[in-house]
Protein backbone atom coordinates (compact mmCIF):
# COMPACT_ATOMS: atom_id res chain seq x y z
CA UNK A 1 0.00 0.00 0.00
CA UNK A 2 1.18 3.52 -0.80
CA UNK A 3 2.38 5.24 2.37
CA UNK A 4 3.88 8.36 0.76
CA UNK A 5 2.61 10.35 -2.21
CA UNK A 6 4.83 13.06 -3.72
CA UNK A 7 2.87 15.46 -5.87
CA UNK A 8 4.91 17.36 -8.45
CA UNK A 9 3.83 20.07 -10.83
CA UNK A 10 5.77 20.01 -14.12
CA UNK A 11 8.54 22.56 -14.71
CA UNK A 12 8.42 25.77 -16.75
CA UNK A 13 7.07 24.96 -20.25
CA UNK A 14 7.16 26.70 -23.61
CA UNK A 15 4.13 28.86 -24.37
CA UNK A 16 3.02 26.74 -27.32
CA UNK A 17 4.16 23.75 -29.34
CA UNK A 18 5.01 23.64 -33.08
CA UNK A 19 1.99 21.37 -33.59
CA UNK A 20 -0.33 23.61 -31.63
CA UNK A 21 -1.23 20.70 -29.32
CA UNK A 22 -1.12 21.26 -25.57
CA UNK A 23 0.16 17.71 -25.12
CA UNK A 24 3.25 18.53 -27.20
CA UNK A 25 4.42 21.53 -25.21
CA UNK A 26 7.95 20.95 -23.91
CA UNK A 27 9.92 22.33 -21.00
CA UNK A 28 12.06 25.32 -21.83
CA UNK A 29 15.79 24.67 -21.72
CA UNK A 30 16.06 26.97 -18.69
CA UNK A 31 13.17 25.12 -17.03
CA UNK A 32 14.87 21.76 -17.57
CA UNK A 33 18.20 23.03 -16.29
CA UNK A 34 16.61 24.48 -13.16
CA UNK A 35 14.99 21.11 -12.36
CA UNK A 36 18.21 19.18 -12.94
CA UNK A 37 20.01 21.38 -10.46
CA UNK A 38 17.25 21.46 -7.84
CA UNK A 39 15.73 17.97 -7.86
CA UNK A 40 18.64 15.89 -6.56
CA UNK A 41 18.47 17.96 -3.37
CA UNK A 42 14.65 18.01 -3.29
CA UNK A 43 14.16 14.26 -3.70
CA UNK A 44 17.08 13.51 -1.45
CA UNK A 45 14.59 14.38 1.32
CA UNK A 46 12.92 11.00 0.71
CA UNK A 47 16.03 9.20 1.92
CA UNK A 48 18.31 6.68 0.27
CA UNK A 49 16.18 3.63 1.12
CA UNK A 50 13.04 4.70 -0.74
CA UNK A 51 12.43 3.11 -4.15
CA UNK A 52 9.53 5.11 -5.56
CA UNK A 53 7.34 4.56 -8.59
CA UNK A 54 7.28 7.57 -10.90
CA UNK A 55 3.95 8.36 -12.56
CA UNK A 56 3.42 11.04 -15.15
CA UNK A 57 0.78 12.74 -17.20
CA UNK A 58 1.17 11.95 -20.94
CA UNK A 59 1.94 15.61 -21.69
CA UNK A 60 5.51 16.08 -22.93
CA UNK A 61 6.30 18.75 -20.32
CA UNK A 62 5.24 16.37 -17.55
CA UNK A 63 7.17 13.44 -19.03
CA UNK A 64 10.31 15.59 -19.29
CA UNK A 65 9.87 16.61 -15.65
CA UNK A 66 9.39 12.96 -14.71
CA UNK A 67 12.64 12.10 -16.51
CA UNK A 68 14.48 14.51 -14.21
CA UNK A 69 12.68 13.05 -11.18
CA UNK A 70 13.65 9.52 -12.24
CA UNK A 71 17.28 10.54 -12.66
CA UNK A 72 17.27 12.14 -9.21
CA UNK A 73 15.66 9.15 -7.47
CA UNK A 74 17.17 6.28 -9.44
CA UNK A 75 13.76 5.11 -10.69
CA UNK A 76 14.05 2.91 -13.76
CA UNK A 77 10.63 3.41 -15.34
CA UNK A 78 7.98 6.07 -15.76
CA UNK A 79 4.33 5.02 -15.83
CA UNK A 80 1.94 7.17 -17.86
CA UNK A 81 -1.43 7.82 -16.20
CA UNK A 82 -4.14 9.56 -18.19
CA UNK A 83 -5.89 10.56 -14.97
CA UNK A 84 -3.10 13.04 -14.28
CA UNK A 85 -3.73 14.90 -17.56
CA UNK A 86 -7.51 14.53 -17.34
CA UNK A 87 -7.27 15.91 -13.79
CA UNK A 88 -9.58 13.16 -12.56
CA UNK A 89 -8.97 12.92 -8.80
CA UNK A 90 -11.28 9.95 -8.25
CA UNK A 91 -9.64 7.88 -11.01
CA UNK A 92 -6.18 8.79 -9.76
CA UNK A 93 -6.93 7.79 -6.14
CA UNK A 94 -8.39 4.49 -7.35
CA UNK A 95 -5.13 3.79 -9.23
CA UNK A 96 -3.16 4.77 -6.15
CA UNK A 97 -5.12 2.25 -4.03
CA UNK A 98 -3.93 -0.62 -6.23
CA UNK A 99 -0.31 0.51 -6.57
CA UNK A 100 2.26 -1.99 -5.34
CA UNK A 101 4.74 0.45 -3.81
CA UNK A 102 5.32 2.34 -0.59
CA UNK A 103 6.03 5.62 -2.40
CA UNK A 104 4.61 7.11 -5.61
CA UNK A 105 5.82 10.32 -7.20
CA UNK A 106 3.12 11.74 -9.49
CA UNK A 107 3.95 14.49 -11.98
CA UNK A 108 0.88 16.41 -13.08
CA UNK A 109 -0.63 19.81 -13.72
CA UNK A 110 -2.36 22.68 -11.97
CA UNK A 111 -4.99 22.89 -10.63
CA UNK A 112 -5.09 19.09 -10.18
CA UNK A 113 -2.09 18.95 -7.82
CA UNK A 114 -3.46 21.87 -5.75
CA UNK A 115 -6.94 20.32 -5.46
CA UNK A 116 -5.62 16.84 -4.57
CA UNK A 117 -3.21 18.21 -1.95
CA UNK A 118 -6.02 20.25 -0.41
CA UNK A 119 -8.29 17.18 -0.34
CA UNK A 120 -5.63 15.10 1.43
CA UNK A 121 -4.32 17.79 3.78
CA UNK A 122 -7.18 20.21 4.22
CA UNK A 123 -4.94 23.09 3.17
CA UNK A 124 -1.72 23.31 1.18
CA UNK A 125 0.60 26.00 -0.22
CA UNK A 126 0.15 26.77 -3.91
CA UNK A 127 2.00 24.62 -6.45
CA UNK A 128 4.20 26.76 -8.67
CA UNK A 129 5.95 25.20 -11.65
CA UNK A 130 8.35 22.50 -10.45
CA UNK A 131 6.96 22.46 -6.89
CA UNK A 132 7.02 19.13 -5.02
CA UNK A 133 5.16 18.16 -1.85
CA UNK A 134 5.52 14.83 0.01
CA UNK A 135 2.37 13.67 1.79
CA UNK A 136 2.40 10.75 4.22
CA UNK A 137 -0.72 8.57 4.01
CA UNK A 138 -0.85 6.58 7.28
CA UNK A 139 -4.28 5.08 6.46
CA UNK A 140 -3.85 4.95 2.70
CA UNK A 141 -5.05 7.18 -0.16
CA UNK A 142 -8.63 7.27 1.10
CA UNK A 143 -7.73 8.83 4.45
CA UNK A 144 -6.34 12.15 5.64
CA UNK A 145 -2.67 12.77 4.91
CA UNK A 146 0.13 14.58 6.72
CA UNK A 147 2.47 17.00 4.98
CA UNK A 148 5.99 15.60 5.26
CA UNK A 149 7.78 18.32 3.32
CA UNK A 150 7.11 20.99 0.71
CA UNK A 151 9.70 22.46 -1.71
CA UNK A 152 8.77 25.37 -3.98
CA UNK A 153 9.69 25.11 -7.64
CA UNK A 154 13.16 26.34 -8.60
CA UNK A 155 13.72 29.84 -9.95
CA UNK A 156 14.37 29.73 -13.71
CA UNK A 157 15.33 33.37 -14.31
CA UNK A 158 19.03 32.73 -13.68
CA UNK A 159 18.98 30.13 -16.46
CA UNK A 160 17.09 32.07 -19.10
CA UNK A 161 20.02 34.25 -20.16
CA UNK A 162 22.24 31.18 -20.15
CA UNK A 163 19.84 29.52 -22.59
CA UNK A 164 19.93 32.60 -24.87
CA UNK A 165 23.73 32.54 -24.88
CA UNK A 166 23.77 28.83 -25.64
CA UNK A 167 21.48 29.37 -28.61
CA UNK A 168 23.70 32.21 -29.84
CA UNK A 169 26.83 30.05 -29.68
CA UNK A 170 25.09 27.05 -31.25
CA UNK A 171 23.82 29.27 -34.06
CA UNK A 172 27.31 30.65 -34.75
CA UNK A 173 28.75 27.12 -34.77
CA UNK A 174 26.06 26.02 -37.20
CA UNK A 175 26.89 28.89 -39.55
CA UNK A 176 30.55 27.85 -39.40
CA UNK A 177 29.65 24.31 -40.48
CA UNK A 178 27.68 25.69 -43.45
CA UNK A 179 30.47 28.09 -44.44
CA UNK A 180 33.00 25.25 -44.29
CA UNK A 181 30.97 23.14 -46.69
CA UNK A 182 30.46 26.08 -49.04
CA UNK A 183 34.17 26.91 -49.08
CA UNK A 184 35.23 23.32 -49.73
CA UNK A 185 32.71 23.11 -52.58
CA UNK A 186 34.09 26.33 -54.17
CA UNK A 187 37.62 26.91 -52.81
CA UNK A 188 38.50 29.18 -55.75
CA UNK A 189 35.88 31.71 -54.66
CA UNK A 190 37.52 34.39 -52.45
CA UNK A 191 34.13 35.31 -50.98
CA UNK A 192 33.62 31.75 -49.71
CA UNK A 193 37.00 31.89 -47.99
CA UNK A 194 36.15 35.25 -46.44
CA UNK A 195 32.84 33.99 -45.03
CA UNK A 196 34.60 30.88 -43.72
CA UNK A 197 37.15 32.99 -41.86
CA UNK A 198 34.46 35.36 -40.54
CA UNK A 199 32.56 32.36 -39.18
CA UNK A 200 35.71 31.07 -37.45
CA UNK A 201 36.45 34.45 -35.90
CA UNK A 202 32.85 34.85 -34.73
CA UNK A 203 32.89 31.54 -32.83
CA UNK A 204 36.36 32.24 -31.41
CA UNK A 205 35.17 35.65 -30.20
CA UNK A 206 32.22 34.11 -28.39
CA UNK A 207 34.42 31.45 -26.77
CA UNK A 208 36.91 34.05 -25.58
CA UNK A 209 34.08 36.14 -24.14
CA UNK A 210 32.63 33.12 -22.31
CA UNK A 211 36.00 31.75 -21.13
CA UNK A 212 35.52 32.78 -17.44
CA UNK A 213 32.39 30.60 -17.22
CA UNK A 214 32.85 27.82 -19.76
CA UNK A 215 34.70 24.65 -18.80
CA UNK A 216 38.39 25.01 -19.67
CA UNK A 217 38.51 21.62 -21.35
CA UNK A 218 35.74 22.38 -23.84
CA UNK A 219 36.92 25.94 -24.43
CA UNK A 220 40.51 24.92 -25.15
CA UNK A 221 39.47 21.97 -27.30
CA UNK A 222 37.34 24.14 -29.56
CA UNK A 223 39.80 27.03 -29.58
CA UNK A 224 42.60 24.73 -30.75
CA UNK A 225 40.64 23.55 -33.79
CA UNK A 226 39.52 27.05 -34.75
CA UNK A 227 42.85 28.78 -34.28
CA UNK A 228 44.70 26.20 -36.37
CA UNK A 229 42.37 26.73 -39.32
CA UNK A 230 42.44 30.50 -39.00
CA UNK A 231 46.23 30.59 -38.98
CA UNK A 232 46.47 28.08 -41.85
CA UNK A 233 44.13 30.15 -44.05
CA UNK A 234 45.71 33.55 -43.29
CA UNK A 235 48.17 33.58 -46.22
CA UNK A 236 45.45 32.59 -48.69
CA UNK A 237 43.31 35.48 -47.45
CA UNK A 238 46.27 37.86 -47.72
CA UNK A 239 46.73 36.83 -51.36
CA UNK A 240 43.06 37.56 -52.03
CA UNK A 241 43.41 41.04 -50.55
CA UNK A 242 46.54 41.66 -52.61
CA UNK A 243 44.79 40.42 -55.76
CA UNK A 244 41.88 42.82 -55.17
CA UNK A 245 44.33 45.69 -54.74
CA UNK A 246 46.21 44.75 -57.91
CA UNK A 247 42.96 44.61 -59.86
CA UNK A 248 42.10 48.08 -58.58
CA UNK A 249 45.47 49.45 -59.66
CA UNK A 250 44.99 48.00 -63.14
CA UNK A 251 41.56 49.57 -63.36
CA UNK A 252 42.87 52.95 -62.20
CA UNK A 253 45.75 52.87 -64.68
CA UNK A 254 48.50 52.68 -62.05
CA UNK A 255 49.39 49.32 -63.59
CA UNK A 256 49.23 48.78 -67.33
CA UNK A 257 46.34 46.91 -68.90
CA UNK A 258 48.80 44.28 -70.12
CA UNK A 259 50.34 43.74 -66.69
CA UNK A 260 51.01 40.09 -65.93
CA UNK A 261 50.79 40.65 -62.20
CA UNK A 262 47.07 39.69 -61.92
CA UNK A 263 47.85 36.37 -63.60
CA UNK A 264 50.86 35.80 -61.36
CA UNK A 265 48.73 36.50 -58.28
CA UNK A 266 46.05 34.11 -59.54
CA UNK A 267 48.61 31.33 -60.01
CA UNK A 268 50.06 31.93 -56.55
CA UNK A 269 46.56 31.92 -55.10
CA UNK A 270 45.79 28.62 -56.82
CA UNK A 271 48.92 27.01 -55.37
CA UNK A 272 48.19 28.29 -51.87
CA UNK A 273 44.53 27.29 -52.11
CA UNK A 274 45.43 23.75 -53.15
CA UNK A 275 47.86 23.51 -50.26
CA UNK A 276 45.30 24.78 -47.74
CA UNK A 277 42.48 22.50 -48.97
CA UNK A 278 44.86 19.53 -48.81
CA UNK A 279 45.76 20.58 -45.27
CA UNK A 280 42.08 20.74 -44.31
CA UNK A 281 41.35 17.31 -45.74
CA UNK A 282 44.40 15.81 -44.10
CA UNK A 283 43.17 17.13 -40.75
CA UNK A 284 39.59 16.03 -41.52
CA UNK A 285 38.69 19.63 -40.74
CA UNK A 286 35.11 19.43 -42.03
CA UNK A 287 34.35 16.51 -39.71
CA UNK A 288 36.14 18.22 -36.83
CA UNK A 289 34.06 21.35 -37.28
CA UNK A 290 30.84 19.33 -37.37
CA UNK A 291 31.88 17.68 -34.10
CA UNK A 292 32.72 21.10 -32.74
CA UNK A 293 29.24 22.36 -33.67
CA UNK A 294 27.67 19.40 -31.87
CA UNK A 295 29.97 20.00 -28.91
CA UNK A 296 28.98 23.65 -28.68
CA UNK A 297 25.33 22.70 -29.03
CA UNK A 298 25.65 21.66 -25.37
CA UNK A 299 27.94 24.18 -23.73
CA UNK A 300 29.82 22.79 -20.76
CA UNK A 301 29.85 25.28 -17.90
CA UNK A 302 32.04 25.46 -14.83
CA UNK A 303 30.54 23.89 -11.71
CA UNK A 304 29.54 27.15 -10.05
CA UNK A 305 27.72 28.26 -13.21
CA UNK A 306 26.01 24.89 -13.60
CA UNK A 307 24.76 25.15 -10.02
CA UNK A 308 23.67 28.79 -9.94
CA UNK A 309 23.38 30.00 -13.52
CA UNK A 310 24.25 33.48 -14.79
CA UNK A 311 22.24 36.68 -15.00
CA UNK A 312 22.10 39.23 -17.79
CA UNK A 313 24.03 41.55 -15.50
CA UNK A 314 26.92 39.07 -15.34
CA UNK A 315 27.25 39.15 -19.13
CA UNK A 316 26.81 42.92 -19.30
CA UNK A 317 29.47 43.57 -16.68
CA UNK A 318 31.99 41.48 -18.60
CA UNK A 319 31.09 43.19 -21.86
CA UNK A 320 31.50 46.63 -20.29
CA UNK A 321 34.85 45.71 -18.79
CA UNK A 322 36.20 44.44 -22.11
CA UNK A 323 34.67 47.33 -24.02
CA UNK A 324 36.30 49.89 -21.75
CA UNK A 325 39.67 48.17 -22.17
CA UNK A 326 39.32 48.28 -25.96
CA UNK A 327 38.14 51.88 -25.83
CA UNK A 328 41.15 52.96 -23.78
CA UNK A 329 43.53 51.08 -26.05
CA UNK A 330 42.06 52.79 -29.11
CA UNK A 331 42.64 56.27 -27.68
CA UNK A 332 46.24 55.42 -26.85
CA UNK A 333 46.88 53.53 -30.09
CA UNK A 334 50.14 54.15 -31.95
CA UNK A 335 48.89 53.95 -35.54
CA UNK A 336 52.44 53.61 -36.84
CA UNK A 337 52.93 50.38 -34.90
CA UNK A 338 51.64 47.64 -37.20
CA UNK A 339 51.44 45.00 -34.47
CA UNK A 340 49.54 47.33 -32.13
CA UNK A 341 47.06 48.18 -34.89
CA UNK A 342 46.54 44.49 -35.64
CA UNK A 343 45.80 43.71 -31.97
CA UNK A 344 43.47 46.70 -31.64
CA UNK A 345 41.56 45.65 -34.74
CA UNK A 346 41.31 42.06 -33.52
CA UNK A 347 39.99 43.11 -30.10
CA UNK A 348 37.50 45.55 -31.60
CA UNK A 349 36.32 42.91 -34.04
CA UNK A 350 35.78 40.44 -31.20
CA UNK A 351 33.64 42.94 -29.32
CA UNK A 352 31.66 43.59 -32.51
CA UNK A 353 30.87 39.90 -32.93
CA UNK A 354 29.89 39.49 -29.27
CA UNK A 355 27.57 42.51 -29.39
CA UNK A 356 26.12 41.25 -32.66
CA UNK A 357 25.49 37.65 -31.59
CA UNK A 358 24.54 38.15 -27.91
CA UNK A 359 22.48 41.32 -28.26
CA UNK A 360 19.39 39.68 -26.73
CA UNK A 361 21.27 39.17 -23.47
CA UNK A 362 23.42 42.30 -23.49
CA UNK A 363 20.48 44.61 -24.15
CA UNK A 364 19.65 47.10 -26.90
CA UNK A 365 22.22 49.74 -25.87
CA UNK A 366 25.16 47.35 -26.08
CA UNK A 367 23.81 45.56 -29.13
CA UNK A 368 23.76 48.88 -30.98
CA UNK A 369 27.48 49.27 -30.31
CA UNK A 370 28.07 46.48 -32.81
CA UNK A 371 27.75 48.83 -35.78
CA UNK A 372 30.16 51.41 -34.34
CA UNK A 373 32.66 48.70 -33.39
CA UNK A 374 32.42 47.29 -36.91
CA UNK A 375 33.19 50.70 -38.36
CA UNK A 376 36.31 51.03 -36.20
CA UNK A 377 37.61 47.58 -37.12
CA UNK A 378 37.05 48.36 -40.81
CA UNK A 379 39.10 51.55 -40.57
CA UNK A 380 41.89 49.73 -38.77
CA UNK A 381 41.48 46.90 -41.27
CA UNK A 382 42.12 49.23 -44.18
CA UNK A 383 45.38 50.24 -42.50
CA UNK A 384 46.37 46.65 -41.69
CA UNK A 385 45.52 45.46 -45.20
CA UNK A 386 47.62 48.16 -46.81
CA UNK A 387 50.58 47.22 -44.61
CA UNK A 388 50.03 43.55 -45.40
CA UNK A 389 49.87 44.29 -49.12
CA UNK A 390 53.16 46.18 -49.03
CA UNK A 391 54.89 43.43 -47.06
CA UNK A 392 53.49 40.70 -49.31
CA UNK A 393 54.46 42.59 -52.47
CA UNK A 394 58.03 42.92 -51.14
CA UNK A 395 58.11 39.20 -50.30
CA UNK A 396 56.71 38.14 -53.68
CA UNK A 397 59.33 40.25 -55.45
CA UNK A 398 61.95 37.89 -54.01
CA UNK A 399 60.19 34.78 -55.32
CA UNK A 400 61.22 33.17 -58.65
CA UNK A 401 57.53 32.73 -59.46
CA UNK A 402 57.19 36.53 -59.70
CA UNK A 403 60.42 37.13 -61.63
CA UNK A 404 58.73 38.80 -64.62
CA UNK A 405 56.51 41.16 -62.61
CA UNK A 406 58.88 42.56 -60.01
CA UNK A 407 58.57 46.08 -61.38
CA UNK A 408 54.79 45.94 -61.02
CA UNK A 409 55.16 44.60 -57.49
CA UNK A 410 57.30 47.66 -56.77
CA UNK A 411 54.43 49.85 -57.96
CA UNK A 412 52.06 48.01 -55.64
CA UNK A 413 54.44 48.35 -52.69
CA UNK A 414 54.87 52.10 -53.23
CA UNK A 415 51.15 52.64 -53.68
CA UNK A 416 50.30 50.76 -50.49
CA UNK A 417 52.98 52.65 -48.56
CA UNK A 418 51.23 55.86 -49.63
CA UNK A 419 47.88 54.42 -48.55
CA UNK A 420 49.35 53.58 -45.13
CA UNK A 421 50.66 57.11 -44.78
CA UNK A 422 47.36 58.69 -45.83
CA UNK A 423 45.19 56.55 -43.55
CA UNK A 424 47.56 57.01 -40.62
CA UNK A 425 47.59 60.79 -41.03
CA UNK A 426 43.81 60.95 -41.32
CA UNK A 427 43.20 58.82 -38.26
CA UNK A 428 45.78 60.74 -36.25
CA UNK A 429 44.04 64.02 -37.08
CA UNK A 430 40.72 62.57 -35.96
CA UNK A 431 42.34 61.23 -32.82
CA UNK A 432 43.86 64.62 -32.06
CA UNK A 433 40.49 66.33 -32.51
CA UNK A 434 38.83 63.79 -30.21
CA UNK A 435 41.31 64.09 -27.33
CA UNK A 436 39.86 67.30 -25.76
CA UNK A 437 36.39 65.76 -25.78
CA UNK A 438 37.80 62.59 -24.25
CA UNK A 439 39.49 64.48 -21.43
CA UNK A 440 36.31 66.45 -20.78
CA UNK A 441 34.29 63.25 -20.66
CA UNK A 442 36.73 61.69 -18.19
CA UNK A 443 36.18 64.58 -15.78
CA UNK A 444 32.41 64.37 -16.06
CA UNK A 445 30.17 61.62 -14.56
CA UNK A 446 29.87 58.61 -16.86
CA UNK A 447 26.23 57.60 -17.30
CA UNK A 448 27.08 54.96 -19.88
CA UNK A 449 29.90 53.19 -21.68
CA UNK A 450 30.89 55.67 -24.32
CA UNK A 451 34.13 56.62 -26.01
CA UNK A 452 35.57 56.23 -29.45
CA UNK A 453 33.19 53.47 -30.47
CA UNK A 454 30.17 55.74 -30.08
CA UNK A 455 31.93 58.66 -31.71
CA UNK A 456 32.86 56.55 -34.72
CA UNK A 457 29.20 56.01 -35.57
CA UNK A 458 28.85 59.78 -36.06
CA UNK A 459 32.09 60.40 -37.94
CA UNK A 460 32.47 60.22 -41.69
CA UNK A 461 33.33 56.72 -42.88
CA UNK A 462 36.94 56.08 -43.82
CA UNK A 463 38.24 53.63 -46.36
CA UNK A 464 36.55 50.27 -45.81
CA UNK A 465 38.47 47.02 -45.53
CA UNK A 466 37.17 43.51 -45.87
CA UNK A 467 35.68 42.24 -42.62
CA UNK A 468 36.91 39.02 -41.06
Amino acid sequence: MVKTLVLVRHGAPEASSPTGSDLDRKLTSSGTRALRVAYPRTFGLLGDEVRPLVWSSPAIRALETADVVAAATGAEDIEVHQSLYAQDISAFLAELETADALCVIAVGHAPFVDHLATRLLGVCPQFGKGTAAAIDLPTGPSGRGVLRWYVAGPEVASWEELALVERGVAGAAGVLTDCTEEFLSSPDDPEKLLQFRIAIRRVRSLLQFLAPWQSKKQNRRCEHVLKELQVASAHLRALDILSETVAGLVESGELGENSLLPMACAKERSLECGSFVTHMRKLHAAKDLKRLARDLGQLSWKTRVAEKGLTAEDFRERFDTLFNEVDEDLFGLDLRDGDAVYVARRDTKEMHYVAERLGDVLGAERAQMSEALDEIQRELGALSDARSNKQLADECAKSPRFRGVRADLGVVARDQAEVVSAITSGLERRESDARPAKKKAEKAPKPGKAGKAEKAAKDDKGDEAEEE
